[in-house]
């Protein structure tokens, strides 16, 4: 466990936008779990789990939140392959992998084992953790159906492991059916179908030059700032509103998809948080005016809301 007071967030994150937390604690070994009770209790603030910063949209200026960075997996070479399980018909690879784990390298593992399942999230520049909380996914792969178990930390229970009953997900969203304050992932065991090395790399392929093609994969983003209403695109009603390439201080909706908010770090003016809160708000309006939707965050605001 490392422990650095007062660490600046805009570099943790994809948007590169954020002010400063309390402390920032990270948490190397499950073991290290052990000890956060003591930690959270001398920093202070309210705990926040940071992955790869890559769903985030964080405050400006001094925020009382203590971050916590389950790197779990971070440094492992490869997941660990636990066995074989068959579902309707299917072959399928059981193997655990650390929250802490890219998903670029993970994704590259994939590949090279020729397991399928995950090819959506090709691109995705976050961590297992964070695409576990989001119930991340994208051309219709979603990360909640392929979890077998999942390990967890929350400060009623400590560390201990769940199965599908412990968790509710749906579209973009998932939590755990335990009450608790806040829970933090450790290890997921997933399921993936056996494929060749092949066509799961061809898949991946073609979806991220399709991604490539409509999204701004090389500018600093937070992904989807809204989600996308049943039955309907988001980046579609942001487009036809008037919001493509709507700009104020260094952030922008990116021209290439109007879903994507942008921070221009090359223009010679401060990134602020604010500024990326008043495109939002100005883009709820303009859709809401014109086709009377009300778009939800799919990003994270940090600090949270109250629920």
């Amino acid at each position: 466990m490392i422990i650095t007071p007062r660490p600046a967030l805009a570099p943790l994150t994809t948007l590169r936008l954020g002010g400063y937390a309390l402390a920032e604690i990270r948490l190397d070994r499950p073991e290290d779990c052990g000890r956060l009770p003591e930690a959270l209790a001398a920093a202070g603030g309210l705990p926040c789990v940071l992955g790869g910063g890559s769903n985030l949209l964080i405050h400006d200026g001094a925020l009382p939140i203590t971050v916590l960075r389950p790197l779990f997996g971070a440094k492992d070479a490869e997941p660990e392959v636990l066995g074989e399980e068959e579902s309707d018909g299917i072959r399928r690879v059981l193997f655990r992998a650390g929250a802490g784990m890219p998903m670029p390298r993970l994704l590259a593992w994939c590949a090279k084992k020729g397991l399928s399942g995950l090819e959506g999230l090709i691109g995705v520049p976050g961590r297992l953790g964070g695409a576990v909380a989001m119930n991340a996914g994208a051309y219709g792969c979603s990360t909640a159906p392929l979890l077998r178990s999942l390990s967890v930390y929350t400060p009623e229970k400590g560390l201990h492991t769940l199965l599908p009953e412990g968790w509710s997900a749906r579209y973009r969203h998932f939590s755990l059916t335990e009450p608790c304050a806040w829970y933090m992932s450790v290890s997921a065991v997933l399921s993936l179908a056996v494929d060749t090395p092949e066509a799961v790399h061809g898949r991946m392929r073609e979806n991220f030059l399709h991604k490539k093609a409509g999204q701004p994969v090389h500018e600093h983003t937070a992904g989807c700032v809204f989600q996308n209403p049943e039955g309907q695109s988001a980046g579609r009603l942001l487009d036809a509103a008037g919001m493509k390439g709507k700009r104020r201080g260094a952030l922008y909706f990116s021209p290439m998809h109007a879903n994507f908010l942008v921070h221009d770090t090359r223009c010679g003016v401060p990134g602020l948080c604010s500024d990326a809160l008043m495109l939002i708000a100005e883009a709820k309006r303009a859709v809401s005016d014109m086709f009377g939707v009300a778009l939800q965050l799919e990003v994270k605001e940090w600090p949270p809301c109250p629920s």
